[in-house]
């Protein structure tokens, strides 16, 4: 299965209210993985993602691949904290509120 694009991602980052820092999703870039599970134990949704490449203007192309699997991204869903983290080699590379990622779906 494949996911066309994530260009949701980079309107959440161009469509934020001005009193937010510059770059709030960078905030704890770096972190591992197992510092999430050992302080906020299992997330409610693990997607992992392999990129398969560009295709013109439809972005990005992503394989959604086994949790289990060595994937190029790992997103952790954890609805009760209101966060999304996204991963890459096991090191937290962004993180955006939940609400808000269901917000930018809904208005579309």
């Amino acid at each position: 299965m494949t996911i066309p694009g994530l260009d949701l991602i980079s309107r959440l980052r161009k469509s934020r209210p001005k009193q937010i820092p510059e770059r709030p999703h960078l905030f704890m870039t770096g972190l591992n993985q197992k510092v999430f599970l050992s302080q906020w134990g299992e997330p409610e949704t693990q997607v992992s993602l392999n990129e398969l490449g560009k295709l013109g203007k439809l972005g990005t192309m992503f394989l959604i691949t086994d949790p289990a699997e060595e994937a190029h991204i790992s997103v952790w869903v954890y609805k009760k904290k209101n966060s999304i983290l996204l991963f890459a080699k096991e090191k937290l590379v962004s993180h955006f509120s939940f609400e808000r990622f269901r917000y930018e779906l809904e208005q579309g």
